[in-house]
């Protein structure tokens, strides 16, 4: 039996080190961002205002936990936190535990999600397991990064979680994306943040689900019957994992991903049945 648990943080710039880096402690933090943003841009090195790892501070942190047993991939938790819900602490140091003999599944993870985790651990003093630097490694066993495994070599590049969601069926992003993340921190609307966050983790499941498939590591009935699991445990799951304002974000998105799991039988396989009944 083998354990994945799929994860994914939402960040916004750490207020103590955009302050850190401006120097001017009494300015308001909105015009110390402001400044660092235009500074970067002055010196010429900046592509967009997407900054450097160490600036990410997390304000949301999902994840799902499922088990394969026989050739079948079943939910088994949700977990969320967001900011000001426990200490961010408490949030790392068990991100970490549950990834502990698991297998990480992310999006752009190996990129972004697990060294954000390692530079907060940094910060703020926590010890990371052994794991984290073996999966690290591209490749390694116990990381399946889905943005690198739908990235062939010597394509023209990835594309976005939205995209790739789209093209097999499911609603890639809806009313929020990760440009929003910050507007929406800034106003307290941090329910909508944690419920994006799970909406992306529900969706790099199911998008690794897919390429279990394509690759040969689920049958096509292993497949189908792990999409039909996921489509009777997921909203029992998400509703122990998440808070009521947080659910009630996430159940038009939910009703959008039905399509999707109502139709997990292969496109050939269906044909090879209806071949054989003609």
């Amino acid at each position: 039996m083998r354990r994945f648990v799929t994860l994914d943080l939402e960040t916004v710039p750490d207020e103590e080190l955009v302050a850190a880096v401006d120097g001017e402690a009494g300015r308001p933090y909105p015009e110390q961002l402001r400044r660092l943003l235009e500074a970067r841009r002055a010196r010429g090195g900046a592509r967009s205002d997407f900054l450097p790892l160490p600036y990410h501070r997390p304000v949301a942190a999902c994840l799902l936990e499922a088990v394969e047993d026989g050739g079948v991939v079943v939910p088994t938790d949700a977990w969320s936190w967001g900011d000001g819900r426990g200490s961010e602490a408490e949030a790392i140091d068990l991100l970490w535990r549950r990834l502990e003999g698991a297998t990480a599944v992310t999006f752009h993870g190996r990129g972004f999600d697990l060294p954000v985790l390692a530079l907060r651990s940094l910060k703020l003093g926590i010890p990371a397991p052994g794991w984290y630097r073996a999966a690290m490694q591209p490749g390694s066993a116990e990381h399946a990064d889905v943005k690198e495994l739908l990235a062939a070599p010597g394509s023209s590049g990835a594309a976005p979680l939205d995209l790739y969601a789209k093209l097999v069926g499911l609603p890639g992003k809806q009313e929020v994306a990760g440009a929003d993340v910050a507007g929406l921190h800034a106003a307290g609307d941090l329910d909508r943040i944690v419920a994006y966050c799970m909406s992306d983790v529900v969706q790099t499941f199911l998008l690794w689900l897919r390429t279990r498939l394509v690759d040969g590591t689920l049958g096509p009935d292993g497949y189908a019957e792990s999409a039909g699991r996921a489509r009777v445990l997921l909203p029992g799951l998400l509703a122990r994992g998440l808070g009521a304002a947080e659910r009630a974000h996430l159940e038009p998105f939910l009703a959008r991903c039905a399509p999707f799991l109502g139709a997990a039988r292969p496109a050939r396989r269906r044909a090879l049945s209806r071949a054989a009944r003609g």
